[in-house]
């Protein structure tokens, strides 16, 4: 084992010793060149669901940009030059965005002049080891002027909350319970659907764990809240115990009822709002534990 992976070692210094300058980079690239919106839906992306960036440079040519970011270990990827300023459009407005929501996200941003043959290769998806190198051994422009490229849309940024609003709406899977994971995978197609269910669901949970026979809001003021609640939490104490109990009953009057009676509007943001709700229930429910007559916990049973 420790041979191959001295063989591999080898190979790989070799590599880079082989990848002369006009060697492809090989490295990641997003985004439509002249189409603004295709580059800064792929830095959304990234901020939102890649890995963690550790440095965001903006390339530039006259008055097109690029911007290139590093993540992981050493791993790049170009945004194309669907940014632009020194006029009143489409691409110096989304430049402006862009820079608006990298500064509020607290990265550090350097801009660095490039030649056109070089953006031109970064539009093509070519750009080399020489053009890499070139690029972090440049001097960042001095003094800094990409807080030029927002003042003239200061106002309706600030307006806006820094972009995040126009963030894509996304289930967090990693967060979601595995007993309802069905129909978080289904809920983009039938939000309303998915939720009746899940409510639904957890009723029939809480109905066999406890033995009790009623349903929506009784049936989990019988189980959670109160002195004589059947299941209950470790921590925290008192007040707490009892308002995190009242969680489910409230969540059941405040939303499955209305959903459950009415014909409701689909809100994506509200929709998915109510369903990351209802999944914390469901993560509540899981740490309960049964208690006895006098209070104590007897058992846990909430497979």
């Amino acid at each position: 084992m420790l041979k191959n992976l001295f063989y591999k070692f080898v190979f790989y210094l070799h590599e880079k010793r082989m990848a002369g300058p006009s060697e492809n980079a090989g490295i990641e690239y997003a985004g439509m060149a002249g189409i603004s919106s295709t580059c800064i839906d792929a830095v959304r992306r990234f901020l939102q669901h890649g890995d963690e960036i550790s440095a965001i440079r903006i390339l530039t040519h006259e008055d097109s940009h690029c911007l290139l970011l590093t993540y992981g270990v050493d791993q790049h990827v170009a945004i194309k030059s669907g940014f632009s300023s020194g006029y009143s459009g489409e691409g110096p407005r989304t430049f402006a965005e862009v820079i608006f929501l990298l500064s509020h996200h607290g990265f550090e941003l350097d801009e660095y002049e490039v030649s056109r043959e070089m953006l031109e290769r970064l539009d093509y998806s070519s750009l080399t080891n020489g053009d890499m190198q070139e690029i972090f051994s440049a001097k960042p422009v001095r003094p800094q002027r990409w807080h030029d490229y927002i003042y003239p849309y200061q106002g309706v940024l600030s307006k806006s909350l820094s972009g995040w609003s126009r963030f894509p709406l996304r289930m967090p899977f990693a967060l979601i319970d595995h007993r309802i994971r069905d129909l978080a995978l289904n809920f983009e197609a039938q939000p309303d659907a998915s939720l009746l269910s899940g409510y639904r669901r957890l009723e029939d949970i809480v109905r066999k764990r406890t033995g009790l026979s009623d349903h929506g809001a009784k049936l989990f003021s019988q189980a959670f809240v109160g002195a004589n609640a059947l299941l209950g939490w470790t921590k925290p104490d008192g007040g707490d115990l009892s308002s995190r109990g009242g969680l489910f009953p409230a969540t059941y009057m405040a939303y499955r009822n209305p959903r459950a009676h009415l014909e409701s509007v689909h809100i994506p943001a509200e929709s998915l709002g109510e369903f990351l709700l209802l999944n914390h229930l469901y993560l509540l429910e899981a740490d309960a534990i049964e208690r006895s007559t006098d209070g104590a916990a007897v058992r846990r049973d909430n497979s």
